[in-house]
Parts: structure tokens; sequence; C-alpha cells
């Protein structure tokens, strides 16, 4: 692979704002990106590492073989 690219397999996340460079991950690697407190990070996720959404969470139990069910209509307030 020649260095020309190499550095084509990058991305840059460019804050709209203000157009400055907040951070890179690769093409071919998962990252995960979040904020905190105005802060964003950026950091390649490891082989054991995934991402959970309500989706993938319930199938994921599911798989576990928990059973899941729909909440009831009639909410109880503890107050």
């Amino acid at each position: 692979m020649t260095e020309k690219q190499e550095q084509d397999d990058w991305y840059d996340i460019i804050r709209r704002s203000d157009g400055k460079l907040v951070g890179s991950m690769s093409f071919e690697g998962r990252c995960l990106v979040y904020t905190r407190n105005g802060m964003v990070s950026c950091r390649p996720l490891l082989e054991d590492e995934g991402i959970f959404n309500l989706s993938t969470g319930t199938r994921f139990l599911r798989r576990l073989g928990y059973r899941l069910a729909q909440p009831s209509d009639i909410m109880i307030s503890t107050d």
C-alpha cells in the first residue's frame, strides 16, 4: 500500500460551527464518537467491544434466553 492510499483511508471529523478538526478515524476500523460536557471524544473500539441500542440489546437478551414482555398500560406511581 502506498503512502497516498494510507492517507486516503482516514476520515476527519470537522465541527461545523468553526471548521475545527476534532478527530480522525480509520476507514477500516470501528470508532466510538461521543460528546460529554461539550468535549468530543473519538477512540477505536476494541475487538471485544460493541455498541448496543434498544434493538440489539433486545436481540442479545433473547439469545441469552430471556423472555421480554411489553409493559402494562396501567402504570402505578410509587410517589
